[in-house]
């Protein structure tokens, strides 16, 4: 199918054309008037003759005429379709502008979560290895002499990993840990409330049936690449392979 502007284009040309020959068969038309009046004396067969002549011009000028009518107004419907056609592509183009924004928004919660959650995934091992280090310089200097006893009793050890495993389980509270489950949450819900929106979106454009297919599927390889960006970003993989 054609441009809407270049069909617009051809009919213009075609309607300066037939005003063209419409001029010229005008012109025709006022010779053959002062023909008629000139030829009054001639026979009857001869002004017959005229008479159909101008009756066919007469036609010919008619259909031209209608003819042009109705090309412009195709011109006229064209026109408002492509005016319409615009303020839909303005209309999808906020609209992506405005997902594009809250994408982005929750990729910037995202980071910000995945970051913090590295920090304290570092903090914990940090900790661990300092509780382990202190585990053994502790162990080494109650140490016992050859023939005592060297090994703990069973009920020890147990006591001996707990407490190893406390210090690292006491570096956050249980107000720090609350605030890591309602972040994530949050981030959660921002997360089904970005899909649905693109999900509609994706709706109302696959609806619309004036919409060009090259802007549609622009539009949902779109959608679908931001959608891969949020999936790679909760499960803290590469965009690749949450694809």
């Amino acid at each position: 199918s054609q441009d809407p502007e270049q069909r617009l284009w051809e009919a213009e040309r075609r309607e300066r054309a037939l005003h063209g020959r419409l001029a010229c068969l005008e012109e025709q038309n006022r010779q053959l008037l002062g023909q008629l009046a000139e030829s009054q004396s001639q026979e009857d067969s001869t002004a017959r003759k005229e008479r159909e002549v101008m009756l066919r011009l007469k036609e010919v000028v008619d259909r031209q005429r209608d003819e042009l009518r109705a090309q412009a107004h195709e011109i006229v419907c064209k026109s408002r379709d492509t005016e319409a056609l615009q303020e839909q592509l303005h209309r999808f183009m906020a609209m992506n502008e405005e997902l594009r924004h809250k994408v982005a928004v929750v990729q910037a919660q995202l980071k910000s979560a995945l970051e913090q959650k590295s920090d304290l995934e570092a903090a914990i091992l940090q900790s661990q290895r300092e509780t382990s280090r202190r585990s053994r310089t502790a162990l080494e200097r109650q140490q016992p002499e050859p023939g005592v006893e060297g090994a703990l009793s069973p009920s020890e050890e147990p006591q001996q990993q707990d407490g190893d495993r406390s210090p690292a389980h006491c570096c956050f509270s249980k107000e720090e840990l609350q605030q890591i489950l309602q972040e994530r949450n949050e981030l959660k819900t921002n997360l089904f409330l970005v899909q649905e929106e693109l999900a509609y979106y994706q709706r109302e454009l696959l609806n619309e049936e004036r919409i060009p297919s090259f802007f549609l599927d622009a539009m949902k390889s779109n959608i679908k690449k931001q959608r891969k960006k949020i999936r790679a970003k909760m499960l803290g993989t590469t965009e690749e392979s949450a694809s």
